[in-house]
């Protein structure tokens, strides 16, 4: 069986989710929208710019910027707030607990001694 594994650092792993966290809110503000007939070729014309540039950036193959995010929030009526608090640092949720070994050295593999049997010269 294949299989990989990689560590993300504590960095990498908070912009993701905060990215994630950004984007499922944005995505979440236009689901409601669409309910009361907005399209996404309407939110492109609020915005001035094309529907694939909107589409781009709801899929997550463009990234969003503070501006786009704001501009989007604009153009949905919405305010978009931040708040910047203590991380709760509880271990799970692929948050690594104190008794990892990740920032250790690597495991080292011991092969077994081979012992040569004793020759009899005599």
């Amino acid at each position: 069986m294949t299989f990989f594994r990689f560590d993300i650092d504590a960095r990498s792993r908070m912009a993701g989710r905060f990215i994630g966290r950004v984007r499922r809110e944005l995505l979440k503000a236009i689901k409601e929208e669409k309910r009361g007939g907005l399209t996404q070729q309407e939110l492109a014309r609020r915005l001035e710019t094309r529907r694939s540039d909107i589409n781009r950036q709801l899929s997550g193959e463009a990234e969003i910027t503070l501006r786009s995010l704001a501009d989007l929030a604009w153009a949905l009526d919405r305010e978009v707030t931040v708040e910047l608090r203590r991380a709760d640092g509880v271990a799970g949720q692929n948050i690594a607990p104190a008794t990892s070994t990740i920032g250790y050295q690597p495991v080292r593999i011991i092969a077994p001694r081979i012992i040569a049997p004793k020759t009899s010269n005599g």
